[in-house]
């Protein structure tokens, strides 16, 4: 079941890879702002990639992640992340990470951080830790309930082969 998007006012679109990770990303941030044209979007990207979301016209702020990647292994840094994340009272996260790449880590904080709707690409099972769980979301859609239950699907290629 695809989430309500009615509802939605706060978007978090993570990110946490390299330079082309981050341009390959783009056309999600411009598709969400499509959808959600009201809605505040806030691209979180690593310290080396910050200046890229800065020159984003969809975005309307960036979270810079000062961490190592994905890879959580500092539980004090952890867990200020899921206190950032709580305070910023964000309603959807978008988790874009490469083929093969497990999102679980970061839709995991985003769950300890009250985000309700979770959405990334794995072809895994990770329980509810996503509440939208896609095999296809870097290769061929992601799909987003409009508030009149039509699907809208906006193809885009994230990462050729």
């Amino acid at each position: 079941m695809l989430p309500n998007w009615q509802n939605v006012q706060r978007v978090l679109v993570m990110q946490l890879g390299t330079h082309q990770d981050i341009l390959q990303t783009i056309p999600v941030v411009e598709r969400l702002r499509q959808l959600l044209p009201d809605a505040t979007i806030t691209f979180m990207v690593p310290v080396k990639s910050r200046y890229i979301g800065l020159h984003l016209p969809w975005v309307d702020e960036v979270f810079v992640y000062e961490g190592a990647g994905t890879k959580f292994i500092n539980p004090e840094h952890e867990l200020t992340l899921i206190s950032t994340l709580r305070q910023r009272a964000f309603d959807a996260a978008v988790i874009c990470t490469q083929p093969g790449q497990s999102p679980y880590s970061l839709a995991y904080i985003c769950y300890l951080a009250g985000i309700k709707i979770r959405i990334g690409q794995s072809q895994e099972f990770g329980g509810g830790v996503l509440s939208q769980c896609t095999d296809v979301l870097f290769e061929a859609s992601l799909q987003i309930m409009t508030n009149d239950n039509d699907t809208i699907t906006h193809p885009y290629v994230a990462h050729p082969r």
